[in-house]
Formats: C-alpha cells, sequence, structure tokens
C-alpha cells in the first residue's frame, strides 16, 4: 500500500510539473485534479498512438416512500468514452475522443427516472419535466484536440467538437471525482448542467502548470424528447473560463458564459474548487443563470460534495441549494423563484477494485427540506431509495 501510494505521489508531481496533460480532460478540455484518471490508457503503438478508454455503469432499482402512488422501477445511467492520442514531434499532440451514453434505451420512461423533487425546465429541451430526471443524449461528445507546447510547462490548443462541452463550469457531474459514483444526477441540473452537452464547440486556450485561460463559441444545443437527435445550429454562444492549479489536488474555476440570442439569451456564471486524493474528494461549486431583458428572475445553485474512499468502502455526501420556480412542484411559476435544499447519502462497497477497474455494489438516499410543506403531494417524509451495482474505470 505504501509503494502503491508513493508511486501514485511520484506520477503526479511528474505530470504536474511537465504542465498540462491533455490525456488527463475527461470533457472538453476539462480535468479532474489529483492522480486518479478515469481512462484506462493502452501501451503507444509503434507509431506513437496511445489507445484509451473509460465508462461508469450503474444498474438501479428506485424505490419510493411517502408518495400515494409510489414508483418502483430499475433503470441505468451510464456513459462510455474512447480515444486516440499520439505526440507530434517534441511539443505538439493530437487527440480524438468520442462519448455516448445509452440512457435514451436504458431508462424506460422517455422523461427520464424517477427522482422526487427533480425539475428540467423546457430551456433544457422538451417538455418541464417534474419527479423525474431525463436521460442524457446519445452522442456526449464527439472531438479533436490538438496542442503545442512552447516550453516544457507551457501549451497553447485548440478544441472542436461537433458534440462537446465548452470553455465553462467545472467538470460535469457524471464526470467529476466526486459525482461519478452517485446513482442520480444532482437536484441543481437545470441550473448546473445542461450548458456541458453543446455543438459546434471550438474552444483556444492557453495554459502552465499554475494556470488555464479559454475562450469558446458554440451553439447553445437543446436536447428534445427524442434523446437520440443532435442540435447541430449556429454557433450562437460565447464563454470564457480561468481555471487555477495551485496543487497538483487542488482546482479552482471561474466562468461565464452567454449561451443563445435575443429574447432567449442566457447569462451563466460558475466558479467551483475541487480538491481530491485517492482517499478525499471534495467539490465546492455555485451557478448562476441570468436571462436577458430581465424576461425571468435569476437563479442560482449552490452545491457541494464529499468523498471517503477507502480500498474498498466509500462515503458519499452531496449538498445542494437550488432555486426553483414559486408554487414548485404543483404550479411552477417563472416570474418567481424560492429556494429548496437538498441532500443525499450514498454508501459503496467494491468487491473489484484494481488499478484500473472498480465493480461495487451501494445505495443512495434522499432528504428534502421542500418536501414538509407538500405532505398532501408526497406524504410523511418522502424518500427516493436507490439500490445500485456500479461498474465504471478508474484507477484506485
Amino acid at each position: 500500500m505504501i509503494l502503491r501510494l508513493a508511486f501514485a505521489l511520484a506520477l503526479t508531481t511528474s505530470v504536474f510539473a511537465q504542465g498540462p496533460d491533455p490525456l488527463r480532460n475527461v470533457s472538453g478540455t476539462t480535468s479532474n485534479p489529483g492522480s486518479e484518471s478515469l481512462w484506462v490508457l493502452s501501451e503507444p503503438s509503434a507509431g506513437g498512438w496511445t489507445f484509451f478508454h473509460g465508462f461508469d455503469a450503474h444498474v438501479t432499482y428506485v424505490s419510493e416512500t411517502g408518495p400515494e402512488e409510489q414508483r418502483n422501477e430499475v433503470f441505468s445511467t451510464n456513459w462510455f468514452g474512447a480515444g486516440v492520442h499520439a505526440n507530434l514531434g517534441s511539443r505538439g499532440f493530437v487527440l480524438v475522443r468520442g462519448r455516448v451514453s445509452l440512457e435514451p434505451f436504458t431508462i424506460s420512461d422517455d422523461e427520464g427516472y424517477p427522482q422526487i423533487l427533480q425539475y428540467v425546465s423546457p430551456e433544457a429541451g422538451g417538455n418541464p419535466t417534474i419527479d423525474r430526471m431525463r436521460p442524457h443524449d446519445l452522442f456526449g461528445e464527439a472531438a479533436m484536440h490538438a496542442g503545442w507546447r512552447p516550453t516544457q510547462s507551457t501549451l497553447v490548443h485548440v478544441y472542436g467538437a461537433l458534440v462537446g462541452d465548452p470553455a465553462l463550469g467545472t467538470v460535469p457531474a457524471e464526470l467529476r471525482a466526486t459525482g461519478v459514483d452517485f446513482a442520480e444526477a444532482p437536484f441543481s441540473y437545470d441550473i448546473q448542467e445542461t450548458f456541458h452537452d453543446s455543438t459546434s464547440v471550438i474552444t483556444a486556450g492557453f495554459a502552465t502548470k499554475w494556470i488555464s485561460v479559454e475562450g469558446s463559441v458554440f451553439h447553445d444545443a437543446v436536447t428534445t424528447d427524442d434523446h437520440t437527435e443532435i442540435d447541430s445550429g449556429d454557433i450562437d454562444s460565447r464563454s470564457a473560463r480561468v481555471t487555477l492549479t495551485p496543487a497538483p489536488n487542488l482546482s479552482i474555476q471561474v466562468s461565464r458564459g452567454e449561451l443563445g440570442e435575443d429574447l432567449a439569451q442566457r447569462d451563466i456564471s460558475s466558479g467551483s474548487l475541487t480538491y481530491a486524493t485517492q482517499s478525499v474528494g471534495l467539490t465546492a461549486l455555485w451557478t448562476k443563470r441570468e436571462y436577458a431583458n430581465d424576461i425571468r428572475p435569476s437563479e442560482t445553485a449552490y452545491g457541494a460534495e464529499l468523498a471517503l474512499r477507502g480500498t474498498r468502502h466509500s462515503f458519499l455526501a452531496r449538498a445542494e441549494w437550488v432555486d426553483r420556480p414559486l408554487g414548485f412542484p404543483e404550479a411552477p411559476d417563472v416570474r418567481g423563484t424560492e429556494q429548496a435544499t437538498d441532500f443525499a447519502f450514498a454508501y459503496l462497497f467494491d468487491f473489484i477494485a484494481s488499478n484500473r477497474y472498480r465493480a461495487g455494489v451501494g445505495v443512495n438516499i434522499d432528504y428534502h427540506t421542500q418536501s414538509h410543506e407538500l405532505e398532501a403531494r408526497y406524504g410523511h417524509k418522502p424518500q427516493s431509495i436507490y439500490a445500485f451495482a456500479r461498474f465504471r474505470t478508474g484507477a484506485r
């Protein structure tokens, strides 16, 4: 165990000293801090190409207690990614990466899986969704990333994607070091996550081992009720992000984006701090959504995630404070907002915990403060209990 930790520390320090490593990026041009990677890398081929892959799949049974009409369903949340990377001479590189999710086929209801007090607004696509979390779209990323190193510790790079993640916000929840093992999406999804799956993305940036500055233009894609389609409209959005990495295990980002055009325009502001080691992960994040011409009040989401991981036992916690429309969920009125507090707690036991793959079983339980006022709809102390099996890549 001591030798393993020493090797991981040496590897992290070496990568950090050499500057940004594009092979650590998990979505767009974002990466998780720390030594752990979601990607499994092959040995470089004779031509210098490195193949990598990663996946996460939860098979979950959810049971609700409290509502008069309880729901019990089996579903799977998942993603699968792969790509190739090659160095071009001593200073350049090219990387091609793709990611898909089979959730349009593994979640039986088109509106998503049961999640009491979840809300997905029409701006995220399709009809508004209440008490369910919609599936991710089939195509999550199809991208090429290329760069050149003026020095050993600096990087100039450009990223282009048919579908991908612009320079806005932190790592998506399903790929985040502190979020990947949860069986459900965050309750702040509608404010915090919907811009990650954009189309026609072009990002350019400059990075050192301490700081990264990036800018993106892209199309603010809107999902449809058929989650297998790609909304490939014209470029209508832009964003900028600054990421600080004062230590190998610590990442701090601030970003701002303008999404859409005319009356539909939304401004997104985001800030986050993520700390990750093999044993402890912590993310604190803030996201604010504002509307052009004040057609709706601004909406804010605060969140914190904690992951404590042993060799086989993991404990997870998530706390969120989210603005939702007045009258939610009975009669949402977007002309005003009210804050709700949501918590999720999880325990996970890994019966396989190798240097490349993990497999385990666990349970995830929700708690909501807003439900006290909605006993007629949800009953006394409603709970969603998610029992799951989880399989994913990622080194211990």
